[in-house]
């Protein structure tokens, strides 16, 4: 078969069928192809604010309630899977070699529930396959289970040419695939080295029978159950991420999600060491976490990878985008995975239309894309650079963690306070200031000195990895930088927001929207602008969608 499409998709995981899903909706013929076949296993399995602001954005704007419907637990459970967990909190605890863990060393950030309730763990299995069946509803062609032998980009169109034999021509191609993709290694577009400071890999899989961690460690008062959140257990070289889909009432599923990510320069991978042989190693060194796991079993074999991290050399090109994963990877922790998918998304379907309105698909017409994806990547690779050099001191990650827990408030205030404005005026104008700051792809981008501020501490971990800064010397700088004190340089000036952020209460979310409100950069203070009366009339359209 030789098939004419406006738009071909290259992979259905969560990333390619939201796409493809929106496009399809708008009326454009989409073909979606994958060498593997739904339902199948894919990580980048818990959610956060961010992620799931931007499906309901984008379920708004494109009128897809699929979106909206994975966008909170509740919609999730009725719609989507009953295989899936809640996310009360991140929680983190920091661990000792050989010793007992000191129940004071500990951090907790509640995820604000509201009318929207928890954030979700995903069984990404059932929520990518529930996405790619609304893009076929929708109208797009899909091809399962078939490779891709090549695809051509010419200067009238882009051919993929399938193993089977058949033919997708259009008029652009948007690789959503992943480490693998076939456009990048058709352009050879892979930077080695990889320019990325982080240096970790990771093995994972899912078991049964693992101890809520509440059972083997006594609270030290923490908000919530660390069984109700995505559970982050530190140590100097590395962490474990433990993320249960079992913990919510109505889920049928007993699995947990666990997986152990290692700093390469201090393990790296021996020869003839398998997988499960180091994970029983590195239960040995830390007592709690035996405990934790003493009767668990794997669900299906280790899987165990090399370096996580890959990078780019650019990511559009003449009628062609690499989505976010395809482009680059940095490292599990703080789950920003799909958040970066669902910008990256959010930004290139009005680029899309207006190309199409002008017949031109040029790498000109998309190069903010290229900016965007790049400054995601780098600014998310020293975020997650920086918490490895932190983990070596537990005082040393709790104030690094702070500029985390800036960037994670700030990220989703930008998209919440846009999409209820959205919502209450129905103006399309108002998305597009998501994209006018001045520094794209940043955590702020709205606001340079934040940027600064946020390079900054970075350079204080530095030092601490170079040997020229103790730990102890750093947490100091790092308090200054981020606000403690009248002569400090923080653009934002949350000091008393950040001093009290890891008691985990959801009074500090109030006191960063009476910031906004009254004392945020003027360049912020749009977002905080929108009657709070939508929020609640924002959840009760979703759960009429």
């Amino acid at each position: 078969m030789d098939t004419r499409v406006d738009v071909t998709v290259l992979g259905s995981g969560i990333g390619g069928s939201t796409v493809a899903a929106i496009l399809a909706r708008l009326g454009l013929s989409v073909a979606i192809v994958d060498a593997a076949r739904h339902p199948r296993f894919a990580l980048g399995e818990s959610t956060i604010g961010e992620t799931s602001f931007l499906l309901r954005l984008l379920a708004a704007r494109y009128d897809v309630p699929e979106l909206a419907h994975v966008s909170t637990s509740g919609g999730i459970l009725e719609h989507a899977s009953k295989r899936c967990g809640i996310k009360t909190n991140f929680g983190f605890v920091y661990h000792h070699e050989g010793q007992e863990h000191d129940p004071f060393e500990v951090t907790q950030c509640s995820v604000s529930e509201g009318p929207f309730g928890p954030e979700s763990h995903l069984m990404r299995a059932d929520i990518d396959q529930y996405l790619y069946l609304a893009a076929l509803k929708y109208g797009a062609l899909g091809r399962e289970g078939v490779r891709i032998q090549s695809v051509d980009v010419q200067p009238d169109q882009a051919v993929v040419t399938l193993d089977s034999g058949e033919i997708f021509r259009s008029d652009y191609v948007i690789d959503a695939t992943g480490r693998t993709s076939v456009l990048a290694d058709t352009f050879g577009l892979r930077e080695e080295p990889c320019r990325f400071e982080t240096n970790s890999r990771t093995i994972f899989t899912h078991m049964r029978g693992v101890v809520p961690y509440d059972a083997v460690e006594s609270s030290s008062g923490q908000p919530n159950l660390w069984h109700e959140g995505t559970l982050h257990h530190l140590f100097d070289g590395g962490w474990m991420w433990v993320i249960p889909f079992d913990n919510r009432e109505g889920s049928e599923s007993d699995l947990v999600s666990v997986g152990l990510n290692l700093d390469v320069d201090r393990f790296p991978k021996r020869e003839g060491v398998s997988a499960e042989q180091e994970w029983t190693e590195f239960l040995d060194r830390f007592p709690p976490l035996k405990r934790q796991f003493a009767n668990a079993t794997s669900a299906f074999r280790w899987i165990s990878t090399g370096r996580t991290q890959f990078s780019s050399s650019r990511t559009v090109g003449d009628r062609w985008v690499l989505m976010s994963h395809a482009a680059g990877a940095i490292d599990a922790l703080f789950s920003r995975g799909m958040a970066n998918t669902m910008a990256v998304i959010e930004a290139f379907v009005p680029l899309l239309l207006k190309a199409r309105e002008a017949d031109d698909y040029s790498a000109e017409r998309f190069a903010y894309l290229d900016t965007l994806n790049q400054s995601i990547l780098d600014n998310n690779d020293k975020l997650i650079a920086g918490s490895y050099i932190a983990f070596r001191d537990f005082d040393l990650w709790r104030a690094w963690s702070k500029m985390w827990y800036l960037a994670w408030n700030l990220g989703v205030i930008r998209v919440a306070g846009t999409y209820y404005q959205y919502l209450e005026t129905g103006d399309p104008a108002l998305l597009d200031r998501l994209h006018q700051g001045p520094v794209p792809g940043s955590f702020c981008p709205d606001l340079p000195s934040a940027q600064e501020q946020f390079d900054a501490c970075f350079d204080v971990l530095r030092r601490v990895r170079d040997g020229v800064l103790a730990p102890t010397d750093a947490v100091p700088e790092l308090a200054f930088l981020l606000g403690d004190g009248e002569a400090s340089p923080s653009p934002l000036n949350l000091h008393d927001v950040l001093r009290r952020w890891h008691d985990g209460s959801m009074e500090t979310q109030r006191l960063i929207y009476q910031w906004g409100r009254t004392a945020a950069p003027l360049a912020l203070r749009p977002y905080f602008d929108y009657d709070r009366a939508t929020i609640p009339k924002a959840a009760d359209l979703i759960k009429k969608a």
